[in-house]
């Protein structure tokens, strides 16, 4: 067994015995019940549990705790990246080698892409950690990339660890050109997905490697080809053809002369879905991928499990009306009018009530392609990238000024307003209460055609995820006590300004796709693949407990035994815990039979540092 310090024994032996470890430089082993050297364990492994003061930490338990749980090497990791693949398509296909890792281990099938479903961005999170707006990586082009301040995992195990073998096999050649760089050991850019995993194979089967990244492209090919689908069957061929890839690396792995003492953790994972043929839009389907992490040492009881789930009736200020349910980018478009034009000078208000639990780089309601925020116009979103704040960006063209408010993804029905000074500032208001104010007095026009759509942008894109009813459009600036005397209130003639609206969407019919405007100006929007649905019927799930890409290279360097460090601002969290145990509840181990734990028993272990390992 590890010899591990008892908190019990602490204040006998204080800081004596930290003195007293730290000056073993030699001790690489360690000690069973008769002071046997049994097995090797790493220096560096020993020191981190130094410095972080883990080691004061840990009980003087022998008996009770494995000698895996302290002496283990730190861990190695094989992550295999297979792009563009649809979790339910995953499920559907015929995966043998997925399967096994995931009888394993621990999976998520509900796991998302929270940010930009481009694989740029998409690979630079599972390598950095980070999101887009930290990484800098928005499109394919990796213009503007910030790898310097926040690098991917090779690159700080590299640092860390120059004598670990590492390597990177992709199919994809912008990966290694881009991210991983020369911070790899080898990197190889194979022409097909079966030669970068014969890459990985090598290395396993004649090589001493620590951490390896493979990526295959196949299923991406395959969807842009043919559309991204589990009910289209050359997408699911290129899945299983990806699973046999998958399954020579494994058996690679398990067939290695000391796999049962190296501590590998497989995690295979994809940077995006895809919907029709395409993807880098908002859809659930673009955007929820999957997570497996797979090995010896998963404990999937210590796992955070997901808990993706239809998020439950709430509370509705205005009644539990039919409401109208946006998805998959559907919209509802109010047809051109002047009513909705105001130049560089006229000033306007905009309300409407939202229920969502997905705070994604959406367009709730708007005026404008939200393909850009410098695009003139105006748009309901959130804070980019994807939360968890609401805000309204608005824009002339050339500048634009963004407002945010509170979170509001949690299922719940809100009231979010904002409005227009054009000679001044713009509010936004969340449920009757302020929220920011930004000077917008410097804009130019903000008009394109005079439509507005709820529920996606101009061009049938960024689609939410959720409900949108009560949209009231005002050519004034409503005053605080207006917006917050009538956020959660049916309106009526009696509303102060009520000469000033110029059009209100009530968006209760509860069927059809005639949306009436009840303002009587005629402004009736169209419904365009919008689902009536009551409150008490409206499904909407929970992603909030499930994984995110940037948990995916924490994950990794986690288990690699790599303390993650505050300074570099990642945005992931390990899946699976660290490499460093938690202490056990009470100590009772007696090695030198007196009936009491005490120092002398931690003697015996310290007799022994020093020792040469046997071998």
């Amino acid at each position: 067994m590890c010899g591990c310090i008892c908190e019990s024994l602490l204040d006998q032996i204080g800081g004596e015995v930290v003195r007293l470890l730290s000056s073993l430089q030699g001790w690489h082993g360690w000690i069973d019940k008769e002071g046997r050297v049994q097995q090797a364990c790493s220096m560096s492994y020993l020191e981190r549990m130094m410095v972080q003061g883990r080691l004061l930490l840990f009980s003087f338990c022998l008996s009770a705790v494995s000698p895996s749980a302290f002496c283990q090497p730190s861990g190695r990791v094989l992550m295999i990246g297979i792009d563009g693949v649809r979790p339910d398509a995953l499920q559907a296909a015929e995966t043998p080698a997925l399967d096994a890792l995931v009888a394993n281990g621990y999976a998520s099938f509900d796991a998302m892409n929270d940010d930009i479903t481009i694989s740029g961005p998409g690979w630079s999170a599972i390598h950095c950690g980070v999101r887009s707006g930290k990484h800098n990586v928005v499109d394919n082009s990796f213009d503007g990339q910030n790898y310097f301040q926040f690098p991917g995992w090779l690159e700080r195990l590299e640092s860390l660890h120059p004598e670990w073998n590492t390597l990177s096999a992709c199919q994809w050649s912008p990966i290694n050109d881009q991210i991983v760089g020369s911070s790899a050991d080898v990197v190889v850019n194979p022409g097909s997905a079966a030669g970068a995993a014969q890459e990985v194979v090598n290395a396993l089967e004649n090589g001493d490697p620590h951490a390896l990244f493979v990526h295959l492209d196949e299923p991406d090919y395959a969807g842009h080809a043919n559309g991204f689908s589990p009910t289209v069957l050359p997408y699911l061929e290129s899945i299983q053809e990806m699973d046999a890839e998958v399954g020579l690396m494994v058996d690679a792995l398990v067939a290695r002369p000391m796999y049962a003492e190296e501590n590998w953790l497989v995690i295979v994972t994809t940077d995006h879905g895809g919907i029709g043929t395409v993807h880098g839009g908002n859809s659930i389907e673009e955007r929820r991928v999957f997570v497996i992490a797979s090995g010896m040492g998963v404990d999937t009881e210590l796992v955070t499990p997901d808990t993706l789930s239809v998020v439950g009736v709430s509370e509705n200020c205005l009644g539990s009306l039919p409401r109208l349910f946006f998805q998959d980018n559907a919209r509802a478009v109010v047809p051109e009018s002047n009513d909705f034009l105001v130049g560089t000078t006229e000033a306007f208000t905009v309300e409407c009530r939202v229920k969502t639990t997905q705070a994604a780089d959406v367009a709730m309601v708007g005026n404008k392609d939200w393909d850009s925020g410098l695009n003139p116009g105006w748009v309901f979103s959130f804070v980019y990238p994807s939360g968890p704040g609401w805000k309204v960006n608005v824009a002339d063209g050339s500048s634009r000024v963004d407002l945010e408010g509170p979170p509001i993804a949690d299922g719940e029905w809100h009231t979010l307003s904002c409005t227009f000074d054009r000679d001044g500032v713009a509010r936004i208001y969340t449920d009757g209460v302020f929220s920011e104010e930004q000077d917008i007095s410097g804009l130019g026009s903000l008009d394109v055609d005079g439509r507005l759509f709820f529920g996606a942008d101009a061009l049938a894109g960024y689609g939410m995820d959720g409900a949108v009813a009560e949209v009231r459009y005002w050519n004034v600036v409503l005053s605080a006590a207006e917006i917050s005397d009538w956020h959660c209130s049916e309106l009526t003639d009696l509303h102060p300004s009520i000469a000033a609206l110029r059009g209100y969407w009530p968006l209760n019919e509860g069927d059809g796709d005639f949306l009436e405007d009840a303002s009587g100006l005629g402004h009736h929007a169209i419904n365009e693949g919008g689902v009536w649905s009551s409150d008490e019927g409206l499904v909407l799930w929970d992603y909030g407990n499930t994984p995110r890409l940037v948990d995916v290279p924490v994950t990794a360097l986690a288990h690699m035994c790599v303390p993650i460090q505050e300074e570099w601002d990642l945005d992931g969290v390990p899946l699976l815990g660290t490499c460093f145990p938690p202490a056990p509840e009470s100590c009772a181990e007696d090695l030198d039979g007196d009936g009491l734990v005490t120092v002398s028993d931690l003697l015996l272990v310290l007799g022994a540092f020093g020792q040469p390992c046997p071998e």
